[in-house]
């Protein structure tokens, strides 16, 4: 079978990250977070305060489940496949879940786990998707631009790691570290990606006690790797967990008391400060998913706190 167009594209094109990577360990990655997110979910009460302000725990999964007026993953491929155009601006993705939230305000828990199980096989259908019809490269719209459909993919896991942390408050167990591994990968890809399509020459490892994920942005495209140690040579963000890393990232926990407790650690903030002119692309930090909150996180604290490490 002759390649598509798709495929030519990607095979000439820079570096782009963990979408780079075999597809079955891309897709067996984003399954295993989706399913101990959902394993998390069937444990809690869906009445009880979340960690999140005025939300239960009913609202943190209602609005990363899969429901019929809310078709995410049905979008991102129709654009992969050149069925329909980006939007013109990006989604204000805080309404969006407002009334996402809303509308479901009722749900039983096994509504909500059979939305989870819904999502999960959406998800799974797009890694297919991808894979057998060349489309993981192309571009889909995201807050910040276009990114390809894969590392959109891929970025669903840092929004299942932080909420499921949220979820603690309603009687979740804590989340299982291949969870907080995914979504910790899915920060670095992310912020790699963004540093890419802006030009940037840039990298920084984001470790917890056992390592973690550093990236790579060069020549218009960027590479992930796995860190096995807590060090490494170059800029680094380095924390007491790599689940605080996710906190911070999010804007769960503050930063200046985490460095000046020493719970977070920043090594060579002139090098992360190669990032910081991402600030001026992504709207609205902190907060929200990994597309809009990953390069405020790592520019803004490092020009936030010089002073604090000196």
């Amino acid at each position: 079978m002759a390649p598509t167009a798709a495929q030519h594209d990607a095979a000439s094109a820079p570096a782009r990250g963990a979408a780079t990577t075999p597809v079955a360990d891309q897709r067996a990655r984003a399954l295993l977070a989706w399913d101990a997110f959902r394993d998390l979910a069937a444990g809690t009460d869906p009445e009880a305060p979340s960690r999140l302000p005025g939300w239960t725990g009913r609202d943190v999964v209602a609005h990363l489940a899969s429901w019929p007026e809310e078709p995410l993953l049905a979008r991102l491929l129709a654009e992969a496949r050149g069925d329909r155009s980006a939007a013109p601006r990006p989604l204000d993705q805080d309404a969006a879940n407002a009334v996402l939230v809303a509308a479901h305000r009722d749900a039983s828990l096994d509504d909500l786990l059979a939305a989870l199980d819904d999502g999960r096989a959406r998800l799974a259908a797009a890694y297919a998707a991808g894979e057998s019809e060349g489309i993981g490269f192309a571009p889909t719209g995201s807050q910040v631009g276009p990114i390809p459909l894969l590392t959109q993919l891929g970025a669903i896991a840092y929004e299942l790691a932080v909420h499921a942390a949220d979820l603690g408050p309603c009687g979740a167990a804590e989340p299982d570290p291949d969870l907080v591994d995914a979504g910790l990968l899915a920060l670095a890809d992310i912020t790699g990606a963004l540093a890419a399509r802006h030009g940037l020459t840039a990298g920084t490892a984001l470790l917890g006690p056992a390592g973690g994920w550093a990236f790579d942005a060069h020549d218009g495209g960027w590479t992930v790797r796995r860190i096995r140690t807590a060090t490494t040579k170059g800029p680094a963000v380095r924390a007491a967990s790599a689940g605080l890393l996710l906190d911070a990232s999010a804007g769960r926990r503050s930063v200046p008391p985490l460095l000046a407790k020493r719970d977070l650690k920043l090594d060579n903030v002139a090098g992360l400060l190669a990032l910081a002119p991402l600030l001026d692309h992504v709207p609205g930090l902190p907060g929200g998913p990994a597309l809009r909150v990953a390069a405020g996180w790592l520019g803004g604290i490092g020009r936030a706190v010089n002073r604090i490490q000196r």
